[in-house]
């Protein structure tokens, strides 16, 4: 394990130069949350900031709706239920408002993706609900991708390695030879523990730091 240029940890594989595909996570990578608006529109209805989503992660539901045991619209449902019966009919406005957010989508990674793209296979793993690919649609992120995939539909969530396993066996590639990188260190340290040479995304400069050397001049940005 090093470190990289931003003080997070990267995880090297024995042989970093044979890179034949990259997998990136979504969510604090290439689409970002506002999560300061959406919680000035709970305050505004009397809910605590960020009320509605420690409800949509709690241990009840969160994992269930990463894994696919909950629907989108039986998680959200669940979701409204719970925070209507702690605060009243009169929060619907604030639940509708969060469920209508798809998030902001980061310039400068997509323009990340597309140098990639040129020289090899780019995928996308997220530990999203049975959503997600309606998000990607709407943000227009669909073809940005070579290979989507959501871990609602592959039924394990990251960190577990066996998710990494699936996607790497998917891809038709040894885990030695992909890159993964989320900005979660748990996540990376499931990717690395089956070979994954894996970076702990902080910003576009590092992330792109740290890609360049693996790809060198199988890309048009390089």
């Amino acid at each position: 394990m090093s470190h990289d240029p931003g003080g997070r940890e990267t995880y090297p594989t024995a042989n970093p130069s044979a890179l034949d595909a990259v997998v990136f996570d979504l969510d604090g990578v290439i689409r970002h949350w506002n999560d300061d608006a959406l919680a000035d529109v709970e305050l505004a209805y009397g809910l605590e900031g960020g009320e509605i989503l420690r409800v949509a992660f709690s241990a009840e539901l969160g994992h269930r709706s990463i894994t696919g045991e909950l629907t989108y619209r039986q998680w959200m449902d669940a979701i409204r239920e719970r925070v209507i019966a702690r605060h009243g009919s009169q929060v619907e406005p604030a639940l509708d408002t969060w469920e209508a957010n798809v998030g902001m989508v980061d310039p400068e990674m997509v323009a990340v993706l597309r140098e990639l793209r040129s020289g090899l296979p780019v995928a996308l793993l997220s530990n999203g609900t049975t959503r997600l690919r309606r998000d990607l649609h709407v943000l227009d992120l669909l073809d940005e991708f070579d290979v989507v995939f959501n871990t609602a539909e592959i039924g394990i969530a990251k960190p577990e390695p066996e998710v990494f396993r699936h996607v790497c066996a998917e891809l038709s590639v040894d885990p030695t030879r992909a890159a993964f990188v989320d900005d979660l260190e748990a996540n990376v340290a499931g990717a690395a523990s089956i070979g994954m040479l894996a970076h702990t995304h902080t910003d576009v400069a590092t992330t792109r730091a740290f890609l360049t050397p693996l790809v060198g001049d199988r890309t048009t940005g390089t």
